[in-house]
């Protein structure tokens, strides 16, 4: 029996999309008529899903009789209206839905006028097409100069703890038993202690650092960051779900290589997993804070910064030629994320998370970084030529410089040709923590000490006298970073290894050690990730993908770092 109800035909809902979109629709819809598709949608609804190239869509139509000249002219279209409006036609057409939504709920609910929420109004200047990226970048800026600034004196601090009262027990205990001037003590004092403690001194960094992201993203503003960035991520393919991945991979690459699993498609999953190395992990701050506070101490925290800046922009870049070159693919589909309120950080949630971190740098430190450090001891002590013994040799004539001199060569276009700095890459290769760790065993020097003797009692009376002019100097570091000097801090980097340090480069370089240092630390921040990425891109995607990617930071580190050292060496810049 048909009832009245059923027999009225109802009336298609039209949404009128805007003068650019309407003008591509109606070609688009002729262009589908023509099609021999199975199905009972209408012609407007398919081509408005092939203008936002949604992939059931867009397959449905390719397999038709002359589908395939449907969707290249509908992906001409697409081009169009991005070319007329700066924006995606999926972006434009939801948009005017939730308009066409909003004003319908309009007309049918009625509530009092009530004050916009504080989260809408912060919205509108923290995620502005004009104003959001400006404001992340100068947030960053900020948390690295916090990091510079504030962790600075506790680095130094640390730093005079392990070279004091930490190597002066070592080594009263060591003397004690007899041990003292052996073999086993250079193992104790010069390799697990200066290996170790030249990464454990930058704990203070990474406690600022975790500390202000936990801060950006307890808040909720790390969710308006991913949304920023979907607009900046889109011209090579990706949306902003794939920054989340790459987010997490600032902290750690492996767990940003594991986390996009959450990316639909394995186009966009490889390309992410690809972009993952060239993000900055927390493991190679130190290095970027050591180098920069030896080179370029008045500006610690703007060299920082550039390194971070410098990461995405070789991530977008990169991205660009991965995405023409190698994995040519439909564009990827809209991206909607939910954005939380913004919240007071939570004292406990802050503590939780910095701890777990942190520990997990310190697990890092007591296994792996171990490990190296007692293996880069043992080729520095072991002579291959010369007529020293074992543990009591040049430098020069031991393992590690026989090794280190065969890679050596390579580097030489890029200023870093010397043996120390080509043997401490190769390390790095194993943890980038590690590069600090053999840098403070190659140039760190322990003569003095021998010389003297050890005084823990002496040397813990000293760092405790210390400290609270650390503590001091990291809280006038606050104000300083908008330009309010409240006292005078030494900027100069009282590190043994300083000195050591720039006589390597300058060595090495031929004169231009800062420049080589900008070549070293752009080397540091585009090679090979570490083993343990490796592995986890070969899990994920196979060892020929594991290989590519090798093989692409490494043609890209070189590259860029020989460029930089010529072009810099060319132009007279030291």
């Amino acid at each position: 029996m048909t009832t009245q109800a059923s027999a009225v035909a109802l009336r298609p809902l039209h949404i009128d999309y805007g003068e650019p979109i309407e003008n591509e629709l109606a070609q688009l819809a002729d262009a589908v008529n023509t099609l021999p598709l199975s199905h009972c949608a209408s012609s407007r609804w398919v081509a408005i899903k092939l203008l936002e190239e949604e992939p059931v869509t867009v397959a449905a139509v390719e397999g038709a009789g002359g589908g395939r000249a449907v969707a290249a002219f509908a992906r001409e279209a697409a081009a169009r209206v991005r070319a007329a409006t700066g924006e995606d036609p999926s972006f434009l057409i939801a948009d005017r839905r939730f308009d066409w939504s909003h004003r319908l709920a309009g007309t049918a609910v009625r509530r009092e006028a009530a004050p916009r929420a504080r989260t809408e109004r912060l919205d509108d200047i923290l995620t502005s097409r004009w104003f959001g990226i400006p404001i992340f970048l100068g947030l960053m800026w900020i948390v690295f100069k916090l990091v510079t600034g504030v962790a600075g004196p506790l680095v130094d601090w640390v730093g005079g703890v392990v070279a004091g009262p930490v190597s002066s027990l070592a080594g009263a205990c060591l003397d004690a038993v007899g041990l003292s001037g052996t073999w086993f003590e250079a193992l104790i004092v010069g390799g697990i202690i200066a290996g170790v403690g030249s990464v454990v001194v930058f704990i203070p960094v990474l406690v600022v650092l975790y500390t202000a992201l936990g801060v950006l993203e307890d808040s909720g503003y790390m969710a308006r960051a991913a949304f920023l960035m979907d607009r900046v991520m889109r011209p090579i393919g990706l949306n902003g779900k794939s920054f989340l991945p790459l987010l997490l991979g600032f902290g750690c690459n492996v767990p940003g290589v594991y986390a996009t699993r959450v990316l639909d498609r394995d186009r966009d999953r490889i390309l992410t997993v690809l972009l993952m190395p060239f993000v900055t992990c927390a493991a190679r701050l130190p290095i970027f804070v050591l180098l920069a506070g030896v080179f370029f101490p008045s500006a610690r925290g703007t060299v920082v910064f550039l390194m971070y800046v410098a990461s995405i922009v070789v991530v977008l870049v990169i991205g660009a030629v991965l995405d023409r070159l190698l994995l040519r693919g439909q564009r990827n589909e809209s991206f909607v994320l939910e954005l939380p309120p913004y919240r007071r950080p939570s004292i406990k949630v802050l503590r939780s998370y910095v701890a777990i971190r942190v520990r997990a740098f310190l697990s890092r430190a007591g296994t792996v970084i171990l490990g190296c450090a007692m293996i880069v001891w043992l080729l520095l002590a072991i002579p291959i030529s010369g007529t020293g013994g074992f543990a009591d040799i040049p430098m020069k004539d031991s393992a590690f410089a026989g090794a280190a001199r065969t890679a050596a060569p390579t580097l030489k276009p890029a200023g870093l040709g010397s043996y120390e700095i080509a043997g401490t890459l190769f390390t790095g290769f194993v943890a980038k923590e590690v590069v600090v760790s053999t840098l403070g065993q190659v140039y760190g020097t322990q003569e003095e000490r021998a010389q003297d003797g050890y005084h823990p009692v002496d040397d813990l009376i000293t760092s405790g006298r210390d400290f609270p002019g650390a503590l001091r100097d990291a809280a006038l570091a606050v104000p300083g970073i908008v330009g309010i000097n409240l006292g005078s801090s030494d900027d100069s980097d009282g590190a043994a290894i300083a000195a050591p340090l720039r006589n390597g480069f300058e060595q090495s370089s031929d004169g231009h050690g800062a420049l080589a240092a900008v070549a070293f630390l752009v080397f540091v921040l585009l090679y090979v990730p570490c083993i343990a990425t490796v592995a986890a891109i070969r899990h994920e995607l196979g060892t020929r993908w594991a290989l590519a990617s090798v093989a692409i930071n490494l043609t890209v580190a070189w590259t860029a770092a020989v460029v930089i050292f010529q072009v810099g060496k060319a132009l007279g810049i030291g």
